[in-house]
């Protein structure tokens, strides 16, 4: 045996821990701490998920509220995405719904068409083409005497749920720390 202070020699092999019973748990800071039930395994960023959810569904909701409201002598008029085909937002803002869904509670099912990125610049790239048409149309329509006119509250949903997309997108791309 080794006294203290003295260091086994090299020969000597060091002695080992007594064996451990079913009951007995390692002194605490040495080996694995028990947990009372596992981690589920995580593929991704769920804050971003659920912005991407969200989003898509401000973008699908947005499609069917007024996108352009004008009022004259003779009433009010409103026009949808709807209204317009703009197919291609329910399209991306379903896509984006469902992604995001996968992304925030993955162990309900998988969804991996595509990253929220992707579809939140082709949102963007839409958004503002549709930008363009629309401040076209309400200047056709201000010029006509006695009628007002103005963005509605659909479009303003569609440019949000495209942000709240967009920044799920990057906060998935980010590695976890």
């Amino acid at each position: 045996m080794d006294e203290e202070g003295q260091r086994p020699q090299p020969a000597q092999p060091l002695p080992q821990p007594p064996p451990q019973g079913l009951g007995q748990q390692p002194p605490p800071g040495l080996g694995a701490t028990p947990s009372a039930r596992p981690a589920p395994p995580r593929d991704g960023n769920a804050n971003a998920g659920w912005l991407v959810f969200t989003g898509g569904v401000l973008v699908i909701l947005g499609v069917f509220l007024p996108w352009i409201t004008a009022t004259g002598r003779a009433g009010t008029f409103s026009a949808s995405g709807k209204d317009a085909n703009e197919w291609a937002f329910l399209i991306l803002g379903g896509f984006a719904t469902v992604r995001g869904l996968s992304m925030a509670r993955p162990q309900m099912f998988r969804f991996r068409l595509g990253t929220p990125l992707i579809g939140g610049v082709i949102l963007a790239v839409l958004v503002a083409m549709r930008w363009s048409d629309l401040q076209k149309g309400l200047d056709d329509l201000r010029t006509l005497p006695g009628v007002t006119a103005s963005v509605g509250i659909g479009f303003w949903a569609v440019i949000a749920g495209t942000v709240l997309v967009l920044l799920g997108g990057v906060m998935a791309m980010q590695r976890r720390r």
